[in-house]
């Protein structure tokens, strides 16, 4: 029998304690063997395709007959949504929750974090006869909550409520990627050998490489390439405009999966094995064993790396290690029908092909996240809350009334249009010099207050932009510019926006509502304070449907009031309701 240090007696405890007693023949005592008993199992209608989702205590998973649905991390259900049809297999979660899927007729859709439809578009019409385009990659979140979107060699970038902001079509198609940078943007492989980097405004730059890469695991200050003959490359900057690192090792084997943290890199070889290299000094740190097995047949690896360790997870099971390269536990599954997910909790969720959900409590360790209302906070800020000046911000005469008619005229084509792209900072930037000018020095030469109709305007404008970046402005315009017409038009943006996970609005509703008197404004809150408990859902709506029977009550002005009681009604008995 195999001897068992110290220091492995708590992880004996857990499995004993979590798992049966007998174990797979050749399974060392610290692993989980494949006779691991689930925590729980839950019957599904379907089979999952793809990796379901993990956000906080809940679990998101799409099944093969159209449906989308989600539960809490103990297997109780929480809601089901069909889609209507086929749906393609990834779904993406936002820091509010919301679902994005794409329908294999070429329907994009978003559902809240209450099972609910928000919207629903199609990115391109087939030709007559023709197939619609597929989605060739999960569906990435930005910082401020826009989406991106591949379909082919066509990539979109959508606000979170459904605006598109520009649409891209590259040379070649990607065939690795695109995954999320570190700079807001995404990396991606193309088939061609380039390795391509998109801005989050649309902009591509790209690099050749000597072969198409296998594995892409972004850094802060760049991406570092695996070849499928062990070599590995760090590329500085977006897309690796500049300098290589020559010095990494080979890892001596094909890669199949891999991901990067600080200094540090870990590869999954096609063999199984696990290597952590340090990219300070170019030295392989150690080599691990994982769970994966030279007869398994499933392409698909992920491979998770944070302050508790590395995790390889694959079809076949999953494997943990220590940062220190120990391992911690290996367990195999049988019959899985997509990748499992594992959670910061410590749970793995596999969907099997007998159409049954397993939870398996694999760690008792919990990942600590910096959370807001909603989920982990972004990684950055593209800084649209607090853009640069403009370009036109040093000149009063930019903000007079014919200047103000051409701006706009501009700015609102490119949004019809969906072409914002590379604008976007430009046009943030106007329209905020524009509609907050009632909130700059009044003895500032350069910021003259703008007429009333031209702030509320730039207003609404920001809100088809609709980066939720720029709420709290909206939230203070709404509070401090002297016009009910502006307040309104700041309201309509919040709403159209529709996310507000930390409540900013919200509380700037809630003052406004023990405060204010005018029914125009009254009534633009309630609208906004509906749409943003339809898209964000529990909990932000529960403290929204507290202040829609504020307004609603007897006391508050005519139409503020009848919208506040349409919008309660709109929550409580919609299909999918909030």
């Amino acid at each position: 029998m195999k001897k068992v240090c110290l220091g492995f007696l708590p992880l004996i405890f857990l499995v004993c304690f979590s798992l049966s007693a007998e174990t797979a023949e050749g399974v060392f005592p610290e692993e989980l063997g494949d006779a691991a008993t689930p925590v729980w199992r839950m019957a599904l209608g379907g089979a999952v395709t793809g990796v379901p989702t993990v956000q906080g205590g809940t679990l998101v998973v799409v099944l093969d007959g159209g449906h989308i649905r989600a539960y809490t991390s103990d297997g109780k259900a929480l809601w089901d949504y069909y889609a209507g049809g086929k749906l393609a297999p990834y779904v993406s979660r936002s820091r509010e929750g919301t679902c994005y899927v794409y329908r294999t007729d070429g329907t994009l859709i978003a559902v809240n974090r209450a099972g609910r439809e928000l919207w629903r578009i199609k990115p391109e019409a087939p030709a007559a006869g023709g197939v619609p385009p597929e989605l060739s990659a999960p569906i990435v979140s930005g910082w401020d909550g826009r989406i991106f979107v591949t379909l082919g060699r066509r990539l979109y970038c959508y606000t979170a409520a459904g605006y598109r902001l520009w649409r891209l079509e590259l040379e070649h198609t990607p065939v690795l990627g695109p995954v999320p940078d570190k700079s807001g943007g995404l990396v991606m492989a193309l088939e061609n050998g380039d390795l391509a980097g998109l801005s989050r405004s649309g902009s591509v730059s790209t690099r050749p490489l000597d072969e198409i890469p296998s594995v892409l695991a972004p850094l802060e200050d760049g991406v570092l390439v695996l070849f499928k003959n062990g070599g590995m490359k760090f590329f500085a900057g977006r897309s690796g405009r500049r300098n290589v690192t020559e010095n990494l090792p080979n890892l001596g084997g094909t890669p199949i999966g891999g991901i990067a943290l600080g200094n540090h890199a870990a590869a999954v070889l096609s063999g199984g094995k696990v290597v952590l290299v340090s990219l300070n000094d170019g030295k392989v740190l150690w080599t691990g064993e994982s769970h994966i097995r030279s007869g398994d047949a499933s392409p698909g690896v992920e491979t998770l790396y944070d302050e508790r360790g590395i995790y390889v997870i694959t079809r076949e099971g999953a494997s943990g290690f220590t940062p220190d390269g120990r391992r911690l536990w290996t367990l195999r599954i049988r019959g899985a029908a997509s990748v499992p997910a594992f959670s910061g909790g410590g749970m793995l969720y596999s969907g099997g092909s007998d159409w049954i959900l397993y939870a398996y409590r694999l760690e008792e360790r919990v990942l600590r996240e910096r959370n807001s209302l909603y989920g982990p906070l972004p990684d950055g800020s593209y800084g649209l809350g607090n853009p640069p000046p403009s370009p036109w911000a040093g000149y009063d005469h930019n903000y007079g009334e014919a200047v103000l008619d051409e701006k706009f005229a501009e700015i609102t084509e490119s949004i019809h249009a969906g072409k914002v792209g590379d604008n976007e900072d430009v046009y943030t930037a106007y329209l905020m010099e524009a509609a907050g000018s009632s909130m700059s020095p009044a003895a500032s030469p350069f910021r003259p207050l703008v007429h009333v109709r031209y702030r509320a305007e730039a207003a609404r404008l920001l809100g088809y932009i609709g980066s939720r970046e720029t709420i709290p402005f909206l939230s203070g315009l709404f509070e401090k510019d002297p016009d009910p017409a502006v307040k309104t038009a700041a309201a309509e943006a919040i709403g159209r926006i529709g996310v507000d996970p930390d409540g900013t609005a919200l509380r700037a509703f809630a003052r406004a509502a023990l405060q204010l008197k005018d029914e125009q404004t009254l009534t633009a809150a309630a609208a906004a304070i509906g749409a943003l408990c339809r898209f964000s859902g529990p909990p932000l709506s529960e403290t929204g449907i507290r202040l829609l029977n504020t307004l609603g009550s007897d006391g508050m002005p005519g139409r503020a009031r009848t919208q506040a009681r349409r919008e309660l009604d709109g929550l409580r008995y919609a299909p999918g309701k909030v």
